[in-house]
């Protein structure tokens, strides 16, 4: 009598993948769809937080007819624009997704006032590398745009502003959202 254990087909094993991932696919559905409200949420409070930043003013009216919905800088960058706030008489501020970040796309806004300035930044969201890229959040570097009234760019490419050390790429990106934020702003007249 042979006591040699029978191993699992292969058509067994097909369907045990299968089924696990069948489980797992929905676990990961159900977690998306019980976070979806709050991640809503929580960004929707952070613009609201982000407009008083970058542009204070008492009220912010969403801009619904924009003049464009993606802006085409002069190094051939798409930028598409997702919003236009008008700061009551003070001015604008744009929230645009600037896609060539070294991560991937920044979402940022700009505020320009109605002398056609920089007022200030912020960064929405972002995948940037931790403790490079990420520093394009932080305040004292975004300072440097402020008051800016011509079109940005970082020293390397012959500009002013001062790209973060070993993330010349994010500088590069959050330049060209300040410049489509500009565009927006000259195209509303």
């Amino acid at each position: 009598m042979s006591t040699a254990k029978k191993e699992p087909g292969m058509a067994s094993l097909v369907i045990v993948l299968a089924l696990i991932c069948l489980v797992v696919a929905a676990l990961l559905g159900l977690v998306n769809q019980v976070t979806a409200p709050a991640i809503k949420a929580n960004t929707e409070k952070t613009i609201q937080d982000s407009l008083k930043v970058v542009l204070p003013a008492d009220e912010y009216t969403e801009v619904k007819d924009l003049p464009m919905t993606e802006v085409t800088l002069d190094t051939g960058t798409v930028v598409p624009v997702l919003a236009v706030y008008q700061a009551g008489e003070d001015g604008y501020v744009v929230e645009t997704n600037s896609p060539n970040g070294f991560g991937g796309a920044l979402d940022m806004m700009a505020g320009i006032n109605s002398a056609g300035e920089v007022t200030g930044l912020a960064i929405i969201t972002h995948a940037e590398t931790s403790g490079l890229g990420s520093k394009a959040t932080d305040p004292e570097w975004q300072a440097q745009f402020a008051g800016a009234t011509d079109v940005v760019s970082v020293t390397k490419d012959g500009g002013t502003i001062n790209a973060i050390t070993g993330s010349t790429i994010t500088s590069r990106a959050v330049c060209d959202g300040v410049n489509a934020a500009r565009a927006v702003v000259e195209a509303l007249g």
